[in-house]
């Protein structure tokens, strides 16, 4: 089974090369995703750290290491050690904890090890709604920081754990307030939260609690149940380079969220990392059909939104690039100044009626609250190979835009704009649709001013009653917006329609120049 799965992935890594796309002035960096390094052992023994089988750990996967690692964070402390160091072996967390964790992390001390392949950490198995293995307890320890983990595999060893099935609190690391932490080839696995945790505060007056500058890079998460990273009250994080795939992932591989008016959640980059949901599924506890399809990145702004329904500029300035991803999507649920760019999509079809926490739509930028100024958001140069629902959704924004992406083989239009203005050009869609219900390259509804698609092309592939596309833009209902949508140099090949389809009841509603079929 497993050399079937490796082979697919071979197989869909092939298939996701771009050709013939109208070019908008980006240019975008390579993918080189790689799994953790293996063991450094060979290596000499770390200098300035405190070892911590000096301080009475075994690492045997028998004797409980908890209170030698603490020991050890402590000491170094104390006398100004940067790092505590593990030698290989598979150290037991065996303490029970409290609601916050096991392990209390301190600060300006990291953690390392050789590698994840020879270093570990591990829960103890047979417990109740276990808690978190390192925990910043922010009574004692108000901040985190100027620390690094690195070459440990962490493992929550969730099969042999009992919980409700509505528990989601297990991490390998929380940290809530906090700046300069790096986490680097390290493997997370089998926790029944996430892997890593920055932020997730909720605060009477703004920012008392927040996390800066975090890098979390060239590792693996692999059998997380809620969320392999979650970045929020964060400004100015990083997570690249890293490999996410497994069962679980109720909310997505990566969650950028805000909760409250009292959050900041910014400038968070995602770059150049594989999410192949291909080689598992998602929990039982979303519901509907068992399906492998879920979300590689989340954004929103969930309870109770925005002051006054309006949009502010604390939640944004995140940029989603370069990322390979295997039955998933990207959503962006509220919020503001989002680049969607340079990603590649490979979605075979699953039935997801009554699946809780996804979209069909491989990249969703919507609002579930009638928010007003949510403003733009990008999705450019992405390639979508996605049998699921739409390519692109856009969902009561403006300023929004989508340019130079190749969609291909979308169950229902290419892109879908509702109640969105903004800026459409250069896209190439391809065989949208099914013979049973035919699509378009765009569909067009809702309140919109100003709307601007451009020198689009829509293709069917195939021919006589084998086509779905029927028109290359479709206006779908009355639009109330003052400025009419201009729709111009678009194309058309082999529609079974034509080229442009306007509302019947606002059949002039709309500037058409220059639409061919060809």
């Amino acid at each position: 089974m497993k050399r079937n799965y490796l082979a697919l992935a071979l197989l869909l890594l092939v298939s996701c090369k771009k050709d013939d796309v109208v070019v908008v002035p980006q240019k975008q960096a390579e993918i080189s995703v790689t799994t953790p390094a293996q063991s450094l052992a060979a290596t000499a023994v770390p200098t300035n750290v405190v070892n911590v089988k000096d301080q009475g750990a075994k690492g045997d996967g028998v004797t409980d290491d908890t209170k030698a690692i603490t020991n050890a964070l402590l000491y170094a402390k104390a006398h100004g050690v940067p790092n505590i160091y593990f030698p290989d072996g598979s150290y037991m967390i065996g303490q029970i904890g409290n609601g916050g964790g096991i392990i209390k992390l301190v600060d300006g001390v990291g953690m390392m090890g050789n590698g994840p392949a020879t270093c570990h950490i591990k829960l103890t198995p047979g417990r109740y709604n276990p808690n978190s293995i390192f925990y910043q307890d922010y009574v004692g320890m108000p901040s985190i920081g100027n620390l690094t983990i690195q070459g440990i595999d962490f493992n929550g060893n969730l099969p042999l754990q009992k919980f409700d099935a509505d528990y989601q609190f297990c991490h390998a690391l929380s940290i809530n307030n906090g700046k300069n932490i790096e986490v680097k080839n390290c493997k997370f696995q089998s926790f029944r939260g996430d892997g890593l945790l920055f932020g997730d505060v909720f605060e009477t007056s703004l920012n008392k609690r927040i996390v800066t500058n975090v890098n979390v890079h060239d590792s693996e998460f692999f059998n997380i149940y809620r969320e392999g990273t979650m970045f929020c009250c964060v400004n100015g994080a990083s997570f690249y380079n890293n490999n996410v795939h497994g069962d679980g992932y109720l909310v997505g591989g990566v969650d950028i969220e805000r909760h409250s008016v009292n959050e900041t959640v910014l400038n968070v980059s995602v770059y150049n990392n594989m999410f192949n949901f291909a080689d598992g599924y998602g929990p039982v506890e979303r519901g509907g059909p068992k399906v492998r399809y879920r979300r590689a990145v989340t954004m929103g702004f969930f309870y109770n939104g925005y002051k006054n329904g309006v949009a502010d500029e604390l939640s944004g300035n995140h940029k989603i690039y370069n990322n390979k991803i295997y039955q998933g999507q990207i959503d962006c649920w509220g919020m503001i100044n989002i680049s969607i760019s340079g990603n590649c999509f490979t979605n075979t079809y699953e039935n997801i009626t009554g699946v809780q926490f996804i979209t069909a739509p491989a990249i969703n930028v919507a609002d579930p609250a009638n928010t007003k100024g949510l403003v733009n958001v990008s999705a450019d140069n992405n390639v979508i190979k996605s049998a699921m629902g739409n390519g692109i959704m856009f969902h009561n924004y403006t300023q929004a835009q989508a340019n130079a992406n190749t969609i291909t083989g979308t169950r229902t239009d290419g892109i879908n704009l509702i109640g969105t203005s903004g800026y459409f050009y250069g896209n190439t869609i391809a065989d949208a649709g099914t013979t049973a219900q035919k699509a378009s390259g765009f569909i067009v509804s809702g309140n919109s001013s100003g709307l601007i698609i451009t020198t689009n092309q829509a293709t069917n592939t195939l021919s006589g009653a084998a086509r779905t596309m029927d028109y290359v833009v479709k206006i779908a209902g009355i639009n109330n917006g003052k400025v009419a949508p201009k729709i111009q140099n678009n194309k058309g090949k082999n529609m079974t329609a034509g080229v442009v389809s306007l509302y019947w009841l606002q059949s002039t509603f709309a500037e058409l120049l220059n639409n061919l079929a060809g």
